[in-house]
Parts: structure tokens; C-alpha cells; sequence
């Protein structure tokens, strides 16, 4: 008896070559802050920076200033003043809003400023009088609001945790702050429908798992787990990484010597198993802005990052490796990505006082991108310019100056060229994306983005898109055979990158039985037409695949190949395979299953 059955295999179109990120110059500036503790707001869509400054007598100011995309300072602005006994702080921007909470010798406040003039939206509020209370951290619900989270005594049922929320009109849900049951909170992201994701971890409870919570603080019944329950538990004690929360939640957590990643859907439905892989050191996670993200850890003299996508695949080969950073004890300071993907990690030297910024283009490839000059010892913060650079801000420097923030942009005009994907199968499109900018980063909304390919030196457009106000843009292929690609503006072309094409392979089986004799027969076509080219049955073996049995397409690049199946009981896994070419990556058809059983008598 013979059983088959079709499986429809999932296409992991996330095979990207390594290829090197362009060489291209890219020039910092500097601005300055006097305290080495200045810390850059995350969220805030322009360079923006927060400070404790002397105040009148013993108090103490907040400011902050931001940097426009030309390197103009704006500021400061004195977001909170005259702070007597000023304890921890905690700032996050939205826009150009910054709301940042601190603590005043045994109370906690609440202020929101804009920083177009540095007028007060709400505050400040009163968060707690409790003394025993610090803040913790704040996150900008994407709504003109935040939440907050600080730290207390543990209560029964619940962590050291309690959280709130402040409304854009300064209105606080959760009052002095609702204690956070069954776990402390280690790290907090806001999803794009306004809801707080939190990792839990100890104290109050031995795991970790994973809560969400509304504005008006509402979550789901009981936090759920981090552990999947066809997993076997690890002896190893599990470490909190982080969680974003930009497209689902992932969260990221250390068991040994894996990294594990888990997502969760705003329903609390956990719909990707577990993803594991091999990293050591401390690691950070960062959303890759297409739907999956970054963990970025030391390797080496240098770095490495795993790109896992939203399906848990990890695209391309386990691990992209930079060049070695001659970075005796490497270690990750700071990452952010930009909307084409593209990944800049500011990473230092825990054994001695130097450091880098390097970029990882979203098709792996590595380079070395500055500040070359007044190198701080270590960086505390990095972010999104919003026009395909980044900010990064250090404390120190061989200026001795404090804190100094760089702007990562390319110094000449350049336009960058970012396939979501460089595999894809005949008949499917793949997204491309990238950013227009002029001399120094600023973007071009002016002249369109020309899509096309290019043979022996010579450009053919395909499509065409324009860039938006920061200069990014986005379009959609649809190719037919293995090409180079790029972009252009007026004379600025980006770079060339290959985008290969899968031939779709279609399978059927069918079988006779003659005597004690088996043969399986496998029938389908190839599409484009590949008339004359080499067809390849092929069964897995272990955790690869070995042909069995051959034939050539016909004219029509159908094919009928035959297959003596040896006369024993057995299950196979089988495809058919075009092998690659000169204009056709290699095309596999969805597997089959099949299964062989002998009776006696």
C-alpha cells in the first residue's frame, strides 16, 4: 500500500548574501552638553537630548535641546526646574513632546514640554509621595501620553513593580501606581495601537512571561509564560533581553548559551514557537521596522547580529559577522534601525576606552561609519534621524566636553538601494526600499527614485517612486530572471545588488505496482520555460537531499520522471528540482509526502 500526500512547503524567501555595506562617507556632527550623564529621548523625531543642570541654590534643572536634521541647536529648554533632592529621571519623546518624570526628594513628578519653544503641555503632576518609591522607566504610548513604571516594596501577589499611565492631558490612571502582579517589570515597549507589552521576571515570580496592559492599566487575566509547552524546560536560569512591541510582541531572553525569542499577539495568542540561537555575551534586541527584528551581540573583535523575520525564520546564515572593530572586549552599547532596515550599533571597548558605530545594511553586509574624531569611552544612546542616519550619543571624550551627540549621515548626496528580500520565486514581487538624501543627510523630496536594472554598465528602468518628506521610499518588483538592481536620482545611482529569481516548480505523484516491483511517478512543469534543462527528483536525507531519479523538461517544460522504489516499508520526503542557472536561481517544488508499506501474505 502507498500513501502520498501533497505538502505545500513555506518558501523562505530570506536567503541575503553578505555582500559589503557601501563604502560611502559619512559625516558626523558634534554638539555638546556639560553633563556626561545626558541621555538622548527615545521617540523624539529630531536629535533631542536631556540633562540635569545646576539650578537656583542647591537645586537642580532639567534641559533639554534638540538637533535639526542641518545641525542647528534648539534650546535649551528647561523642562523641570528648581529640583530639590533630585533622585532618578526618566524621559521619552513623541514627536517633538518630551514627557519625563523624576524623582524630588521623596515625591515623583510628572511634565510634558514641546521643544519648538520649550512651552509646557501638562505638569507638573504629582505621580507619589511615597518615599520608598523611584521611578524606573517611561515609554510614549503614541498617543500623547506615556506609561510609567517605578519601583517599590514588593507587595503579596506582586513584583517590586508598579505601573502608570499619564493621558495627554496629564490625567494619571493607576493613581501613586498599581502594583504589577506576578512579576517586576525588566523591560516595557507600547505597540502602535497604544498598548504597554512588559517582560516580567523576579522578584514575584521564578520565570518570565509576558503582560499587556491598556491605558486605563486593564490586562489579561494572568501573565502569560514565556515557555512553550512542547519545550523541554532549561536548567539554566533565564535572563531578560527585551521586548519590542512595534509589530506583535517579541521577547528576547537568555537561557545559558542561547538567546530564545518568543512572540505574542495582542490578543495574548502565542503564535510563533520559540526561535533559538547560539550567542554569547550581553545581547540587545531592536525591531528591524519590516516586521521582525536584531539581536546584536559581541563576537570576536567585533560583532554580530541574527536578523530573525516575523515567521521565526532567521534570514540568511546564522549570524552576520562585522569586521573585526579591533575591539579587544567588544561590547553593545546602543542599536537603532531605520525604515529600510538598515541596522547601526554603537558598541565600545569594556577594556579600554575606545569605541565604534558601524552599520549593518538590512542585507548583512558591514561597515565602519564614525565618528572618527572625539571618540567617547562608551555610548549611552542611539536613534532613528529619520532620514536613513542615525544619532548617537556619547559621554565624554578625548575633548573632555561631557556629552556629545554625533549625527551618522552620509556627507555627500547618495541614495541608498535595500531589497526586502534577494531571493524571490517567478510571478511574486519583493519590496524595495531605501532613502534620497543631498549633502550632509538631508532628504530630497524633489527629483523621483528610478528603479531598474543594469547589464554591461547600462541602466534600464523598471518603475519609479517618490521619496517622501525624509527621503525614504518604497516600490515593488516583480522580476523575472536574475538581475543586478539599483536606484538612481538624476546622476546619484546606489548601489548594485542581485536580486535572484526561483523558477516555480510544480509536483504530482502517481504509482504502479507490478509484481513485487514499485514505481513512482513524478509529473509537473517549470514555470518560466526552461525547455531542455535537467529536472531532479530528490528525497531528504538527514537534513539534506539526495537526487534519486532525473529527466528533462519538454517543450513545453513539463516533465514525467519515474522512480523504482526499493521494496521495503518506508516514509519519504521528495521534491522536484531545477537546478540553478545562468538567469534562474535554483527552483524546489512544495514537498510530498510518501509512504511505502509492505505486506506480507
Amino acid at each position: 500500500m502507498i500513501r502520498r500526500t501533497l505538502a505545500i512547503a513555506l518558501f523562505a524567501l530570506v536567503a541575503l548574501a553578505c555582500v559589503a555595506a557601501p563604502a560611502l562617507a559619512y559625516g558626523p556632527y558634534l554638539s555638546y552638553t556639560t553633563d556626561p550623564g545626558a541621555r538622548l529621548i527615545d521617540g523624539a523625531s529630531e536629535g533631542a537630548v536631556m540633562w540635569s543642570a545646576p539650578g537656583a541654590g542647591a537645586a537642580s534643572d532639567l534641559k533639554a535641546s534638540r538637533f535639526s536634521l542641518d545641525g542647528v541647536a534648539h534650546g535649551p529648554y528647561t523642562a523641570a526646574s528648581d529640583i530639590s533632592g533630585l533622585g532618578g529621571w526618566y524621559a521619552t519623546g513623541e514627536g517633538l513632546l518630551v514627557t519625563v518624570v523624576w524623582k524630588a526628594d521623596s515625591s515623583i513628578y510628572v511634565k510634558q514640554v514641546e521643544l519648538t519653544g520649550g512651552a509646557t503641555v501638562f505638569g507638573p503632576v504629582t505621580l507619589s509621595t511615597d518615599g520608598t518609591v523611584s521611578p524606573a522607566g517611561i515609554a510614549a504610548d503614541g498617543r500623547g501620553g506615556a506609561f510609567i513604571w517605578c519601583t517599590g516594596p514588593a507587595a503579596p501577589g506582586s513584583g517590586t513593580s508598579l505601573l502608570s499611565h499619564v493621558s495627554s492631558s496629564g490625567a494619571i490612571s493607576g493613581g501613586a501606581g498599581q502594583p504589577v502582579q506576578k512579576g517586576t517589570i525588566a523591560a516595557l515597549d507600547v505597540d502602535p495601537t497604544g498598548y504597554a507589552f512588559a517582560l516580567l521576571g523576579p522578584p514575584g515570580r521564578t520565570g518570565l512571561a509576558v503582560q499587556r496592559y491598556a491605558a486605563d492599566l486593564t490586562c489579561w487575566a494572568s501573565p502569560i509564560s514565556v515557555y512553550s509547552p512542547f519545550e523541554q524546560p532549561s536548567a539554566a536560569t533565564p535572563e531578560p533581553i527585551g521586548i519590542t512591541a512595534s509589530s506583535a510582541a517579541t521577547v528576547a531572553w537568555r537561557e545559558g548559551s542561547k538567546v530564545k525569542l518568543q512572540r505574542y499577539s495582542s490578543s495574548g495568542f502565542l503564535w510563533m514557537f520559540q526561535t533559538v540561537v547560539a550567542m554569547t555575551g550581553a545581547v540587545r534586541l531592536t525591531d528591524d521596522d519590516l516586521g521582525g527584528v536584531y539581536l546584536v551581540g559581541p563576537y570576536g573583535h567585533g560583532l554580530t547580529s541574527r536578523h530573525i523575520l516575523a515567521s521565526g525564520l532567521e534570514a540568511g546564515a546564522p549570524g552576520s559577522r562585522s569586521p573585526d572593530l579591533g575591539l579587544s572586549a567588544p561590547r553593545v552599547d546602543a542599536v537603532t534601525v531605520d525604515h529600510a532596515g538598515d541596522l547601526f550599533v554603537a558598541c565600545s571597548d569594556a577594556g579600554a576606552a575606545t569605541s565604534r558605530v558601524a552599520l549593518m545594511t538590512a542585507l548583512g553586509g558591514w561597515s565602519v561609519v564614525g565618528p572618527a574624531t572625539l571618540v567617547p569611552g562608551q555610548y549611552s544612546g542611539a536613534g532613528p534621524d529619520g532620514s536613513g542616519g542615525a544619532f548617537v550619543l556619547g559621554a565624554g571624550g578625548s575633548a573632555g566636553a561631557g556629552g556629545v551627540l554625533w549625527r551618522i549621515a552620509n556627507a555627500t548626496q547618495a541614495v541608498t538601494f535595500r531589497p526586502r528580500s534577494q531571493l524571490v520565486q517567478y510571478g511574486k514581487s519583493v519590496t524595495v526600499a531605501g532613502y534620497s538624501t543631498l549633502a550632509g543627510g538631508l532628504p530630497t523630496t524633489s527629483s523621483p527614485v528610478l528603479i531598474g536594472k543594469v547589464k554591461g554598465g547600462v541602466f534600464t528602468q523598471a518603475t519609479k517612486a517618490a521619496a517622501g518628506a525624509t527621503g525614504y521610499y518604497q516600490a515593488t518588483l516583480k522580476p523575472t530572471a536574475n538581475a543586478s538592481w539599483t536606484a538612481r536620482v538624476g546622476a546619484v545611482q546606489g548601489e548594485l545588488t542581485e536580486i535572484k529569481v526561483m523558477p516555480r516548480v510544480s509536483l504530482a505523484l502517481s504509482h504502479l505496482k507490478s509484481g513485487t516491483r514499485l514505481t513512482e511517478t513524478f509529473s509537473g512543469s517549470v514555470t518560466p520555460n526552461h525547455r531542455g534543462q535537467r529536472i531532479l527528483i530528490q528525497k531528504a536525507v538527514g537534513a539534506g537531499w539526495r537526487t534519486v531519479a532525473s529527466g528533462r523538461l519538454s517543450s513545453r517544460s513539463s516533465y514525467k520522471v519515474t522512480w523504482a522504489l526499493p521494496y521495503k516499508t518506508a516514509n519519504y520526503k521528495l521534491r522536484a528540482v531545477v537546478p540553478a542557472h545562468s538567469d534562474h536561481a535554483e527552483g524546489a517544488s512544495p514537498t510530498a509526502s510518501l509512504r511505502v508499506v509492505i505486506r506480507k501474505g
